[in-house]
């Protein structure tokens, strides 16, 4: 609350000079606290409209950009995952708060998400970013003019865009999109669908050809990658609760009990030890909330949560669970479909020391500390780990997402590097607690 606010205050003549004064005391008592998790979600949302969200789409990082080898070298192509993360968070933001503000920025992210799904002029085929010609010029992917006729968008998407994606829509459908943006939703979702039913449940690129990682054959789920089986489980499902078409439901009933995948996904998560792939628990993340939330067939929804547990208690050496890990997204989730409450003060703690550097270089903090009105100080709040316990998160080095790295490495996160990240992870985290209740 800046000062000019007791100033407006007296000017209005309508509130005592006792009181704005008792306000002013606590509030000159309070403005060098720390910062509060409702504070840093508000520091992180500001920072995130500021320099992170382009026409409603999510960039990941601000980078500089640096020739290796004599080649341009920078990789951004995670816009539509981003976007439906951060419509997702929007969504849970504004079914909290009921602000305005969100709704609207909600809006902006529902047209980026359009944008997104039908810039290349191929119903159904979804980009992974949509830019201007020459901010394209900075990554190292394969770019084709957009159907705008203005833009240009950034192929070969995978199964982990269409995940962040459909649970953008299926968040925002339930808890903020008016009906003229369900429509639009309903139609962007069958398109989506469509196409890959169409392709025998392979994405296939502009050039005729299958993306690199868009694969949900009966063949890879049950052969390479059961966590896609899991992912097209919650695409059809999304697609039937949304646009409410039978053939999405018989299509879904065909895949999770005829070809098996509802108990295929019962072992998505695959833990590989030193090797393990952090970002595979959001992409399970993702596809978990939308079926949990969903599911109404008591057989199926047994499964999705045998799954989920699974994931959570881990499976074959001790400390290989994510409960290990005072993962909020998963200790949330745990607690809500699995009446499992035990990650709760963990998680909540986890956000607590989330510290600004792991987003950040020193000068942005000082900025939005004098901007904010908090005094910050970069030591550590947390204790040291015992040997082979999970790093608590102001320990790790800096990270463009804290989800999709390994908690059990440690780091200095107070080092400035060459570029900064925006802070979807705490804020997905935050007001996931706050839209269930456990903060």
């Amino acid at each position: 609350m800046p000062y000019d606010y007791f100033a407006r205050l007296l000017r209005m003549q309508r509130v005592p000079i006792a009181i704005v004064a008792v306000a002013l005391v606590h509030f000159v008592a309070h403005a060098d606290s720390e910062l509060t998790l409702k504070k840093k979600a508000e520091v992180f949302e500001a920072d995130m409209q500021r320099r992170f969200v382009i026409d409603g789409q999510l960039i990941p990082k601000l980078r500089q950009v640096e020739l290796v080898n004599g080649v341009r070298s920078y990789n951004m192509p995670d816009n539509a995952y981003m976007t439906g993360l951060y419509t997702g968070i929007l969504a849970m933001k504004y079914a909290a708060t009921k602000d305005d503000a969100t709704r609207a920025q909600g809006s902006q992210a529902l047209d980026a998400l359009h944008l997104l799904c039908t810039a290349s002029g191929k119903p159904g085929l979804l980009a992974r970013a949509v830019v201007s010609p020459d901010i394209a010029k900075l990554d190292d992917g394969d770019w084709q003019p957009a159907a705008d006729g203005k833009n240009v968008w950034r192929t070969d998407v995978s199964s982990d865009q269409m995940d962040g994606v459909f649970y953008g829509f299926m968040i925002a459908y339930d808890l903020f999109a008016n009906d003229e943006e369900k429509k639009q939703i309903a139609e962007d979702v069958s398109a989506l669908m469509d196409r890959l039913i169409a392709n025998e449940y392979r994405i296939i690129d502009y050039n005729g050809q299958r993306t690199e990682w868009g694969n949900y054959t009966e063949e890879y789920v049950t052969k390479a990658e059961p966590m896609n089986g899991l992912i097209l489980l919650q695409h059809l499902k999304v697609a039937h609760h949304i646009t409410g078409e039978e053939k999405y439901a018989v299509e879904y009933e065909r895949f999770a009990k005829e070809k098996r995948y509802a108990e295929l996904c019962v072992n998505a998560y695959q833990w590989r030890g030193a090797r393990h792939n952090y970002s595979d628990d959001v992409l399970l993340w993702l596809a978990y909330y939308p079926l949990l939330a969903l599911e109404k067939d008591p057989a199926l929804l047994e499964q999705y949560k045998f799954s989920l547990s699974r994931a959570w208690n881990g499976v074959g050496e001790r400390g290989t669970g994510i409960n290990v890990q005072a993962n909020p997204l998963f200790a949330f989730l745990a607690a809500k479909f699995l009446d499992i409450n035990s990650g709760v003060a963990a998680a909540v703690q986890t956000l607590e020391w989330f510290p600004l550097e792991l987003k950040w270089n020193r000068a942005t903090i000082d900025a939005y500390a004098k901007e904010f009105g908090f005094t910050h100080s970069p030591a550590t709040k947390s204790p040291a780990p015992a040997l082979g316990e999970a790093v608590p998160v102001d320990r790790r080095v800096k990270q463009w997402s804290v989800w999709v790295h390994t908690p059990f490495e440690a780091g200095d996160n107070d080092t400035d590097i060459g570029g900064e990240y925006n802070g979807h992870d705490y804020l997905m985290g935050y007001w996931l607690g706050r839209y269930l209740g456990y903060i």
